[in-house]
């Protein structure tokens, strides 16, 4: 994600890039000192997020947002300022927020929760999207994986939702069919849907996200880029997404949910 701080004094440029990071770690900050750099940075980049100071020499924060907004209409802007009085004027021109100096990472947060233009979450091309908030999907490139077996998605949903962390065969048996007594049959099963699995990541040039040691099975969490994963880093964003649903067509994945709810309702973030 690529934000943009827009402040004629280099102290307080800085200061709120230091303040930005420890909200979104993984923002790329792109800095300007004044309205005129900004439009020029904004024309050759692809910015999602704005703050801008109003006060500023030359062309103003105020009209250097209308012509922002002109290029790009969706884009949120934050204000930023030391004086009151330019509340209202920031409003009309629907911003997406307004923020008295100094800033804080909490201010930053609050304004995040309340954006006109919820922001997404950064997706890289290399890397397979994984979703997790609401029914389980796994795409590449805008291209859902191709499985010949649907427990096959199933497997992988598992992989994911262990965050790393490896399952052994008597594991992954247990998961895929609900508590019943691993028999040759399922493990044998088991079995075929690995390569299948294998075969839709490798479809993709994928394969090197799926891992194995002697009998425990795991995923590469750096292929993938995951909503679960950014919500357990932190990410404002991904946490903003949650909505009380985790892998709707996975009984198991319910389990899950407690430990998300916990982390929401206690405020870690």
């Amino acid at each position: 994600m690529e934000i943009l701080v827009v402040d004629d004094e280099k102290m307080l440029r800085q200061g709120l890039a230091t303040e930005i990071k420890k909200v979104l770690p993984d923002a790329e900050i792109k800095m300007a000192e004044n309205g005129n750099q900004a439009i020029e940075i904004f024309k050759n980049s692809d910015i999602m997020l704005v703050f801008l100071d109003i006060e500023m020499p030359g062309i103003s924060g105020l009209e250097t947002a209308k012509k922002l907004k002109e290029i790009q209409p969706d884009v949120n802007i934050i204000m930023t300022t030391a004086y009151s009085q330019y509340a209202v004027e920031a409003y009309k021109l629907h911003v997406g927020g307004y923020l008295l100096k100094p800033v804080d990472e909490d201010d930053i947060r609050e304004e995040l929760d309340n954006l006109k233009h919820p922001l997404t979450l950064a997706e890289d091309d290399n890397k397979l999207k994984i979703t997790c908030f609401g029914e389980f999907n796994a795409t590449f490139r805008g291209e859902p994986l191709k499985y010949k077996r649907k427990k096959s998605k199933e497997l992988l949903a598992y992989l994911i939702a262990k965050n790393g962390a490896t399952a052994t065969r008597a594991e992954l048996c247990d998961i895929l069919w609900e508590g019943e007594s691993v028999t040759r049959s399922n493990q044998s099963y088991l079995g075929a849907l690995i390569i299948d699995l294998k075969n839709a990541l490798k479809s993709v040039g994928m394969e090197s996200a799926f891992c194995h040691s002697r009998n425990e099975y795991y995923l590469n969490k750096e292929k993938v880029n995951c909503d679960y994963y950014e919500f357990l880093n932190g990410n404002p964003i991904a946490i903003k997404n949650y909505r009380g649903e985790f892998m709707l067509q996975y009984s198991w994945g319910e389990e899950y949910i407690w430990d998300l709810e916990s982390v929401v309702g206690g405020d870690d973030f």
